[in-house]
């Protein structure tokens, strides 16, 4: 099952970086939740948007994924990612992603936090 858990958190950052606010809503449960340091929004459609705003926002944003850290006992995996924001000043976010997914593989919840 860890196997499948990182696989599930490695398609949400494929199908996040490809800045589509539409597919990584509907990575979520209905009932999803996303919760970061600025937002928390819950439904597929509202994480959507959320997301769709920040690709607005910061058009040359990417995620690099440096660890995964599974649970199984959980369904969570703990995500070490880094956040390029790829601007002026080569931002980049040191972040840790804690994704919480359904039996169906959908995401339950994910909350960001900001290192």
């Amino acid at each position: 099952m860890a196997e499948e858990l990182c696989k599930l958190a490695t398609k949400y950052f494929e199908v996040w970086n490809t800045h589509n606010g539409k597919a990584v809503g509907q990575l979520f449960n209905s009932d999803g939740t996303l919760r970061d340091w600025d937002i928390a929004v819950e439904g597929g459609d509202n994480v959507g948007e959320a997301n769709g705003n920040i690709f607005k926002a910061v058009p040359n944003i990417k995620i690099t994924v440096e660890s995964l850290h599974p649970c199984e006992s959980k369904r969570t995996v703990a995500c070490e990612i880094l956040v390029h924001l790829n601007n002026d000043t080569h931002e980049v976010l040191k972040v840790v992603d804690i994704i919480e997914f359904t039996t169906d593989g959908k995401i339950k919840a994910l909350r960001a936090y900001k290192g």
